[in-house]
């Protein structure tokens, strides 16, 4: 049985694409499923056991393997949401907040293309509120938060890859941090009080 991952620096490193190979993606989708019943979670990937492929699991509405999963399209209404990740113990008793698209298109090579998306549209920038009453959203959230997994980000990085209009929802404090993507296609992390005038400029936050 593999153990879950807590290394963080093995958990930052992007995963490298399955092959198409049916045989192998059927083992590991495998591996992921009885690890993700042990752990009675609602979502694992493949880096979290060990393995260094581009595979995750959800289980919330019912079980999904998603192959090389790349999200291709975002909405722009974003919403705040609590997580916890089996591979950082600490958020398990003291979620992080995050904030997530409300919904998402995801293509892959086992299912092709899949939409994510909240039962019932909710207002931009709410916060602490539990959201699993909505099964869509929650299912949404949980495939934003393994591909990002497998991008090698976790729910405690400061750098966190929203829609601008998310971006803009989000409350920074004027010494907080922030990634900067300028005009001119470089990026620089700044803390945000640097960053507002650019931003007026045509920077985005990333």
């Amino acid at each position: 049985m593999n153990k879950i991952v807590q290394d963080v620096t093995k958990l930052r490193t992007p995963l490298t694409e399955l092959p198409k190979n049916k045989t192998e993606q059927d083992i590991i989708a495998a591996a992921l499923l009885t690890a993700l019943k042990k752990e009675k979670g609602f979502g694992l990937s493949a880096n979290q056991i060990g393995l260094d492929k581009r595979v995750c699991v959800i289980n919330t509405k019912e079980p999904l393997v998603l192959v090389n999963p790349r999200i291709t399209k975002r909405s722009e209404d974003g919403i705040v949401y609590i997580e916890s990740c089996l591979s950082l113990p600490k958020t398990m008793t003291k979620p992080r907040h995050t904030v997530r698209s409300q919904s998402i298109t995801v293509e892959t090579d086992n299912l092709g293309t899949v939409e994510f998306g909240a039962d019932e549209p909710k207002k931009i920038g709410t916060e602490g509120h539990n959201y699993f009453s909505d099964e869509g959203l929650l299912e949404c959230v949980v495939a934003q938060h393994e591909i990002d997994h497998l991008d090698g980000i976790l729910i405690t990085d400061e750098i966190r890859r929203y829609t601008q209009t998310i971006v803009k929802e989000k409350k920074y404090g004027r010494n907080e941090r922030v990634m900067v993507k300028l005009s001119d296609g470089k990026t620089e992390f700044m803390k945000y009080k640097k960053a507002l005038p650019l931003l007026e400029e045509g920077a985005q936050i990333i």
